[in-house]
């Protein structure tokens, strides 16, 4: 029998010391970062005109009086920003950035050290709230760079915006794709099943399709198109639950009695104050799935039973704001002191305690049948 020799492979790790560990890019590179910063800048600062509201000069502000949720977009030159923001209108703020388009190499390593650099910029501002981001063309892939960074980093992102990307990358959250007819580099003309495709990556996703061509989107009648399709889109992302936010950025306050008394087996109506303290709309249940239900825990603090009464969500809670509701609970079998914790589930994902939230508490008093 002949056998092949053995031969060592090399496996990389975390204290990988070898040639081709040097020659690796970071992940995150400070050097390259601030070398963007700096090459960004140079092409930004000269020609762009609005409000500058970041640190470092890279975000520029217009019409940041207006009653609508703030809207972010990276795009490719200032005349892009300043079509945009006149057809919005005043009551649209909106915070502008420039891609790396014409004046930055488009490799993996210089789009996501662009995304954390502009993460970071943005998060400077202290922007609260869902947030609203888009971008296009190149600017686009940019863009959900950024609104991934946010959600990783449990920031909601209430709707990403993506006009005429140039592919599809798989996206979690809720999205609008909108594409020209007629641009050459819509993907929908270029891949077979791109629907299927698009459907599979971008499950929470619309797409509309504007009749224009390749960089013809920012003026004209197309753009009185856009800008109204933009505005339906933040609409409809805002008035339902989008999915775009990560359970971790969900926090509740619970109000309830200290102490009741109850009789064992028997159900009990617990009033409680639930208050939205999380920076995002809550939609009713049959939309978020998002309810509010109790555990039951003996006297040492062990639990005794998970599951136990359910109360769905009626209607939207706003973030801070307040709505008093009637948990249907069952009582233990067996007289005694009892703890009940109410506690906040995210249909089929999480219960916020699991997520280091506190829930509220009751002492309850369980008495034995008359």
């Amino acid at each position: 029998m002949v056998t092949a020799p053995m031969t060592e492979h090399h496996v990389p790790n975390q204290h990988d010391t070898s040639p081709a560990a040097a020659q690796r890019p970071r992940l995150i590179n400070a050097a390259l970062i601030e070398q963007l910063r700096e090459t960004v800048g140079s092409v930004t600062r000269p020609w762009w005109q609005g409000d500058v509201v970041s640190e470092n000069g890279l975000i520029y502000g217009v019409n940041l009086g207006g009653s609508r949720p703030p809207l972010i977009w990276c795009f490719q030159g200032y005349g892009e920003f300043s079509a945009l923001a006149a057809a919005l209108g005043p009551d649209q703020p909106l915070y502008g950035m420039r891609s790396g388009h014409m004046v930055v190499k488009n490799t993996p390593e210089n789009q996501i050290n662009m995304a954390v650099m502009f993460a970071e910029e943005l998060h400077s501002l202290g922007l609260s709230g869902p947030l609203f981001i888009g971008g296009n063309c190149q600017a686009a892939i940019l863009a959900q760079k950024i609104a991934e960074i946010f959600m990783a980093s449990g920031q909601p992102v209430s709707l990403l915006i993506e006009l005429n990307p140039l592919f599809f990358t798989p996206y979690a959250g809720r999205a609008a794709l909108i594409f020209g007819r007629y641009d050459t580099t819509n993907p929908l003309h270029r891949l077979h099943d791109a629907e299927t495709l698009l459907r599979v990556n971008l499950p929470h996703s619309t797409f509309d399709i504007l009749p224009s061509e390749h960089g013809k989107l920012f003026s004209g009648r197309i753009l009185s198109l856009l800008s109204d399709l933009v505005r339906r889109r933040m609409d409809e992302a805002s008035a339902a639950y989008s999915g775009s936010f990560p359970i971790w950025s969900l926090r509740a306050e619970y109000t309830l009695p200290s102490r009741i008394t109850m009789t064992a087996g028997c159900i009990c109506d617990i009033q409680i104050t639930l208050r939205n303290t999380s920076d995002v709309t809550w939609a009713p249940t049959y939309q978020s799935g998002l309810s509010v239900g109790n555990h039951w825990r003996r006297p040492d603090g062990s639990m005794l039973q998970w599951l136990d009464g359910q109360q769905p969500l009626n209607r939207p809670l706003q973030p801070g704001e307040m709505i008093d509701i009637v948990l249907l609970a069952r009582a233990p079998d067996r007289e005694g002191e009892y703890m009940l914790e109410v506690d906040m589930q995210h249909a089929g994902i999480a219960w916020l305690s699991e997520l280091g939230v506190e829930p509220g508490r009751c002492n309850v008093d369980v008495l034995r049948p008359s």
